[in-house]
């Protein structure tokens, strides 16, 4: 997906093989009441064709997390919360998620062979093709992470990004990024409690403290793999990269994670 600033107009190039029905519903259901209310608004009711046959979208230009802000888990996961809580809206698809993991777990195959990275590839391959069926049902993200998250210029009030992967799914699923995180000690218990404390005060479902939570058990792994492969991807020597410390502990987690429940 290519980004482009132009004047206060952010325009958003996505992938050849988007489907436009697809992409057309969620922009819809991102456009009204209660979803738009959660995210960036859009500038275009439906997408553009551009001469290379891509779609591109347009929002306003809006203000994206500073690297050196404190990330705002609290507000995070009460946006989430309230979207998950939005009616389902007719037709819309399946979130983006599952699409752009299998994109991840192809990455991985093609990984150099041999070491950890293997154990990358084996657990891809089995959360693929373990797909479990929702318990819930809800209107997901389906990508969410930090990056995701943008306030609109003179406002205090985050907002969602993205919705070229709104959708229907389990809602564990957006908050499986976080959770992958902080089960590979990359992320601080008290960022972790503030993200699933904000969603849990605006009305998001929580296990009781202490208790199992097996329905973040997949998503968290997928959210693993696919934050392996993408640090994988910036690290030099890529595809056989040689490992910083950020992907020497991701991987780590991936072994464990081949082995045990979360």
């Amino acid at each position: 997906m290519f980004q482009l600033v132009v004047d206060d107009v952010i325009l958003t190039k996505h992938p050849l093989g988007t489907v436009e029905a697809d992409l057309t519903t969620r922009l819809a259901a991102a456009s009204e009441d209660p979803i738009r209310r959660v995210y960036v608004r859009h500038l275009t009711a439906t997408p553009i064709s551009a001469p290379d046959g891509r779609l591109i979208t347009l929002t306003p230009r809006s203000e994206l997390l500073p690297d050196d802000a404190p990330p705002p888990w609290h507000e995070a996961g009460a946006l989430l919360a309230r979207l998950h809580a939005c009616p389902v809206p007719d037709d819309l698809p399946e979130h983006g998620g599952r699409h752009q993991f299998a994109a991840a777990v192809a990455e991985a195959d093609a990984l150099h062979p041999g070491g950890s990275t293997d154990i990358l590839r084996e657990l891809g391959l089995h959360l693929l093709q373990d797909w479990p069926t929702p318990t819930r049902q809800v209107v997901v993200h389906g990508t969410f992470d930090l990056g995701r998250l943008a306030r609109m210029p003179n406002t205090d009030a985050w907002l969602l990004t993205s919705p070229h992967t709104l959708g229907t799914g389990d809602p564990a699923w957006d908050l499986a990024g976080p959770a992958a995180l902080w089960g590979a000690g990359l992320l601080d218990e008290a960022s972790w409690l503030a993200f699933i404390g904000g969603y849990a005060a605006a009305g998001g479902r929580t296990p009781a403290e202490g208790q199992p939570w097996p329905g973040l058990d997949h998503p968290a792994k997928c959210a693993l793999v696919m934050a392996t492969v993408a640090e994988l991807r910036r690290n030099p020597g890529y595809p056989k990269p040689e490992l910083s410390p950020t992907a020497e502990a991701l991987l780590a987690a991936c072994v464990k994670a081949n082995g045990r429940r979360w």
